[in-house]
């Protein structure tokens, strides 16, 4: 048996780390703390703000000198007049943003809390229904009094750590994107406040060198893909709206099979610390995904792959004509999204989606056939 709290086992041959011991004991202590905090939210907007912020600060974050600023400035300017020529959609705003990591959590966060916030709570839900249940079976002679005596106290806390735990895991995921983001419109959400297109130059900068490309080609496909993102997002609003909306219908349908865990629950042997891990494992906690579920899961994919494909048949035709690495450039941005992009990412931690790329290629196909049709109508 092992006999390391927490589930810590040294590997062979090796020491012990106290005060590593030490400081995962004070970490639990401070959540454990902040926990008795957070009332009855579904969770903690505090710690994703503050989990995020720390892990960007610990992996350093440069600020934006005013050269960048300036380039920020300038291809932003030029694409919103390439893009008047490829799309009916008015520029969205004539201001610019460029921005390091933390000031792309700090304009984008309010943007994140209606898609995180109803799977939260669907999640919240879920956890108090099943705490109701169980505490039901306190003073149910079928379960052992050891038992009783541990249930209700710890569902009331794990409710609150859920809260706290969940956003220090969102906290971390948002940190990690960051990385990642050559726009605020990156992943094809509307995440720009007010559609103000805003680039990442930093990203972008080491973007080009890890691909051997011209900086300055890389800045202007990121401008044309940016500004036209917020130009859709603001002409038409109800896109966004929608995806909010397909993510709260996949929120609502969120439950755990509580059958089944009442019967394992009587199975657990309280003088055995392991039968609780082992339970942890069967995955009998994790969330069941129904039909109407997949439906919605179905529906963002679909929302998600249109918008992605119409963003790039977009940028494809502005520079065809007018960056000599187009070509290269348009099948880098291919290759990232099939080995797995920042948008694949997030949707798959966030919902379970995953983007493929070939509904992808399927769409930016769908839109060249629109394309075509309508310039054959206007002749």
């Amino acid at each position: 048996m092992n006999q390391i709290p927490f589930g810590f086992t040294p590997g062979d041959g090796q020491n012990f780390d106290l005060n590593s011991l030490g400081a995962m004991l004070q970490q639990i202590g401070a959540m454990m703390q902040q926990a008795e905090g957070e009332g009855d939210e579904n969770i903690s907007w505090k710690t994703i703000h503050d989990s995020a912020r720390n892990s960007i600060s610990q992996k350093g974050d440069p600020s934006i000198g005013e050269n960048q600023s300036n380039s920020v400035r300038d291809a932003i300017a030029l694409a919103q007049v390439w893009l008047d020529e490829a799309t009916d959609f008015p520029a969205s705003s004539l201001n610019y943003g460029a921005w390091s990591k933390s000031e792309w959590l700090e304009n984008t966060l309010p943007a994140w809390r209606p898609l995180i916030e109803p799977i939260a709570k669907g999640l919240a839900e879920t956890m108090s229904s099943m705490s109701t249940d169980m505490q039901g079976l306190v003073g149910n002679e079928e379960v052992p009094a050891e038992m009783q005596q541990m249930l209700q106290p710890m569902l009331e806390m794990a409710k609150k750590m859920a809260a706290v735990s969940t956003g220090m895991q969102i906290g971390q995921g948002l940190a990690e994107l960051s990385t990642e983001m050559l726009g605020a419109s990156d992943i094809s959400l509307p995440l720009a406040p007010n559609n103000i297109p805003s680039l990442l130059p930093n990203y972008i900068a080491q973007f080009a060198k890890d691909y051997e490309l011209p900086v300055s080609e890389v800045m202007m496909m990121c401008a044309v893909r940016e500004a036209a993102l917020c130009r859709l997002y603001s002409a038409e609003p109800w896109v966004g709206n929608e995806l909010v909306d397909t993510v709260s219908r996949y929120a609502a349908g969120i439950s755990v099979d509580k059958d089944r865990i009442r019967e394992v629950m009587q199975s657990v042997d309280p003088s055995n610390p392991e039968s609780m891990q082992e339970l942890m494992a069967t995955g009998v906690f994790e969330p069941a995904t129904t039909e109407a579920q997949q439906k919605a899961l179905n529906h963002l994919e679909f929302m998600l792959a249109l918008i992605e494909g119409w963003v790039s048949f977009t940028v494809e035709r502005v520079i065809a004509d007018r960056l000599e690495n187009a070509d290269k450039l348009m099948e880098t941005m291919s290759r990232r999204r099939a080995s797995g992009g920042p948008a694949e990412k997030t949707f798959s931690n966030l919902v379970g989606l995953e983007l493929r790329p070939r509904l992808i290629r399927d769409a930016t196909t769908f839109w060249k056939y629109i394309h075509m049709n309508k310039n054959r109508t206007a002749r």
